[in-house]
């Protein structure tokens, strides 16, 4: 090594002796605290470094280097390196507790400690010093007066380490005690963790598993009181002092110990927990396991359930049979397949508890009995809770077993599980189970199902006047006064008479509230389908509504009404009591009158009944008569069509938009059976739209043979042309290929040698058409 390596050596040991000392200088403040109050890797460190940095102090001048051999001085090197990394975490340490603001430093350090979980970090720390130490001492550096023993912290256990026979693992559950014992055996809790291990052979099971620091016997008070002065001997190694003191001193110990301790209370007595736990640590990074047996309440929140030890093989067989028995209602079968070791949370095709299916069945013994057993009635991923189930179901005994389920922190149910249930139990119409909940947890009654129902409005849509005269009772319609006027379209729909009723009375619902499509409860009682759920209350809901003040000409955002459903649904009494109190007969919905309404559905006694109905406007009498005898045409209602005739309906009519008659219109849409009886009734055939149509033309080219005829018949010129071949009616059947209508026209004599604008014969047109049943009919009729 040359002379300029060997000085920058000796400047890196002047640099580290300056920092060691520093630092060892801030961990004094510490160790000048009691013994108990300090962590022991804080200890060692400083014990190791003011030794460490005095032997390095010895060699720091160049020419001491100098004299060392080359391997020496490369080993040195690394050394100062690695200790000045070690001090330089010591300091960060020491600064995160120096940050800490107020408070003595006993307590900063049990805070940062925890917070950082530093204590296994300076343990580490104190290894690699001390590994230094020695590495220089193995050289010849230093002195091997310098080395000091390894310090590591004090372990006591006083266990069983036998296992039972035969030993049967079980992951799952190892994987439940870490998950429960994580942030204690981290040191990362303040107070100790406490956790019921519970079920038959429980205490065998546990001592087969855990690695424990004191096992105690928790089968009575003076077992325990034995374990802890047995614990308090472990650790002193002396057996002076009276019982209260030893047991103060566990307790104590405990408490101020830095790294994570376990104590196990074997065979457990329910009834004894507040008073072991008086004599156990309240603070300290712990945990404390109890583990039991016995039936009863255990007020622990953390519990871990271990059946009864039989292979896996059995498990499953004994888990179907007990499925099996749920399945089959045997409440026997049930008690017997558990008894022999069955999990009483075994699921049926994966998704239901065995618990929440006899809740479903009403096995009430069944149920109690799994209760008894710790069956689990919260609601798991693919099933809801029992207490749900219950509800809906409305076993008032069972729903109260279910309820009272509690554990160690009192309820099992949160406030969720109670409104599904109560949501559940107003939709069954069960006001016993609504009163038990609410006497066990506030609900809001105004809550939304997967329907976005609240229990009202599902209640009121079934007609379950006692629910919804509870809920109104208990303010549902005060805090939630938006659920009212869905209640009473619902119920008006539903052809609830009562409920509306109640609903406009007791209630205050406006009878004219509109939903979001804007229609009213009117609407919706004249919209029942059903003619006898109508005939029961329809005509008395509508009536009521309207001495209420309901407006029956109120019509949607999509234009219809009370009078138009009324027609669509043939409801020929709603008709007569709307009439009655003012509804317009004139009305357009979606461009249809009410008549016209009535036509479209083919309501024959709708029909009838308008077009006997007196108005004194006779202007608007027959605009609704004309209107409707064009609908019905286009539609080829002939029974309809000579309703409106013999009504009064005008047979020559126009439509307003093209100026079609109602014969034209038949022709146009194919209704030849329609056309023809409007011949008879005296249409005229000579009369245009705006388009220059007229109807004999118009049926030869449809092919309308006995309208032709019929038309014919009534006088009309066989030779009629039209079209831009001013074509006669002869050469437009043969050129559409009529042949029915050209052997009509020919035994009517029609020109065989007509000649259009093209100079086209009739005869012209048959060659070109070429069709075979044409020519039939040209040759013929002669």
């Amino acid at each position: 090594m040359d002379p300029l390596t060997a000085i920058s050596l000796a400047s890196a040991i002047v640099q580290f002796v300056e920092f060691g000392f520093k630092v060892a200088k801030r961990l004094d403040e510490f160790n000048n605290l009691k013994s108990s109050e300090v962590p022991k890797s804080l200890q060692a460190i400083a014990i190791q470094l003011p030794l460490l940095v005095n032997s390095l102090g010895k060699i720091k001048t160049e020419s001491q280097i100098k004299d060392l051999d080359f391997d020496t001085k490369c080993i040195l090197r690394g050394v100062v390196a690695g200790c000045m990394t070690e001090i330089r975490q010591i300091e960060e340490i020491i600064n995160k507790i120096s940050a800490v603001p107020g408070a003595s430093h006993t307590v900063k350090l049990k805070m940062v400690f925890m917070s950082f979980r530093l204590d296994e970090k300076m343990w580490a720390i104190e290894r690699n010093l001390h590994t230094y130490v020695s590495v220089l001492i193995l050289h010849h550096v230093v002195d091997s007066s310098v080395s000091v023993p390894l310090v590591v912290e004090d372990s006591f256990f006083d266990i069983r380490e036998k296992r039972v026979t035969p030993f049967v693992e079980r992951p799952k559950l190892i994987k439940e005690l870490e998950n429960h014992l994580y942030k204690s055996a981290r040191s990362q809790v303040q107070t100790p963790t406490v956790l019921l291990v519970k079920g038959e052979r429980g205490t065998a099971y546990a001592l087969g598993q855990f690695r424990t620091a004191f096992w105690l016997d928790g089968s009575s008070m003076e077992s325990v009181c034995q374990g802890l002065e047995a614990a308090c001997a472990t650790i002193k190694r002396s057996m002076e002092g009276s019982q209260a003191e030893k047991l103060e001193f566990v307790k104590n110990f405990l408490s101020d110990l830095w790294h994570p301790w376990l104590l196990v209370i074997d065979d457990y007595e329910p009834r004894d927990y507040e008073n072991i736990m008086e004599l156990l640590p309240r603070s300290g990074y712990g945990a404390i396991i109890f583990i039991s047996s016995s039936h009863g309440s255990y007020k622990i929140d953390n519990t871990i359930r271990v059946p009864k030890y039989i292979t896996q093989t059995e498990q499953v067989e004994l888990n179907n049979t007990l499925i099996a028995a749920v399945q089959k209602k045997d409440t026997e079968g049930i008690r017997d397949s558990v008894i022999q070791g069955a999990d009483v949370n075994s699921l049926i095709w994966n998704e239901w508890p065995c618990l929440h299916r006899c809740v479903l069945y009403s096995l009430e013994e069944a149920v109690k009995f799994l209760l008894d057993r710790d069956a689990d009635p919260r609601s798991n991923a693919t099933c809801k809770s029992a207490l749900f189930w219950a509800a809906r179901h409305g076993n008032a005994a069972t729903f109260r077993m279910i309820l009272d389920c509690e554990d160690g922190a009192g309820s099992v149910w949160k406030t969720a599980d109670y409104q599904w249930a109560f949501d559940a139990a107003a939709d069954e119409g069960s006001i016993e189970i609504m009163q038990m909940i609410m006497e066990k947890s506030e609900v809001r009654l105004g809550s939304l199902d997967v329907y976005e129902d609240t229990p009202l409005i599902a209640a009121a849509s079934k007609g379950n006047l006692e629910v919804v005269r509870f809920l109104v009772a208990k303010g549902a319609l005060t805090d939630y006064p938006f659920q009212g006027e869905t209640a009473l379209w619902r119920a008006a729909s539903n052809g609830h008479f009562e409920m509306v009723k109640f609903l406009c009375e007791e209630g205050s619902i406006d009878a004219n509230a509109k939903d979001s499509k804007g229609q009213t409860a009117l609407y919706y009682a004249a919209s029942i389908r059903s003619h006898t759920e109508f005939k029961a209350s329809g005509t008395e809901m509508a009536e009521f509504l309207l001495q209420k003040g309901a407006d029956p000409n109120i019509y949607g955002d999509y234009l219809d009404g009370p009078l138009h459903q009324a027609a669509a649904y043939d409801h020929v009494e709603m008709l007569e009591l709307l009439l009655q109190h003012g509804a317009d007969i004139m009305k357009n919905a979606d461009e249809l009158t009410v008549l016209e309404k009535a036509i479209i559905y083919s309501r024959t006694a709708a029909v009838e009944f308008i077009l006997k109905w007196k108005m004194e406007d006779q202007v608007k009498r027959q605009a609704l008569l004309d209107g409707a005898l064009l609908y019905a045409c286009g539609k080829g209602e002939r029974l309809t069509v000579l309703q409106l005739l013999k009504a009064g309906a005008d047979v020559d009519t126009k439509r307003e938009t093209d100026g079609m008659t109602p014969l034209l219109w038949s022709i146009v849409c194919a209704a030849a059976q329609t056309a023809r009886l409007l011949v008879r009734r005296g249409a005229r055939w000579d009369v245009p739209d705006e388009n220059g149509r007229m109807a004999l033309p118009l049926a030869a080219m449809a092919g309308f043979e006995l309208v032709v005829k019929d038309i014919l018949e009534k006088g009309a010129d066989v030779e009629t042309r039209w079209g831009e071949n001013d074509d006669t009616l002869l050469g437009i059947a043969a050129r559409g290929g009529k042949h029915t209508v050209v052997k009509v026209l020919l035994e009517k004599g029609a020109d065989r040698e007509a000649v259009n604008e093209f100079g086209e014969t009739v005869g012209d047109i048959v060659q070109e058409g070429n069709s075979k049943e044409v020519l039939e009919c040209w040759a013929a009729v002669q």
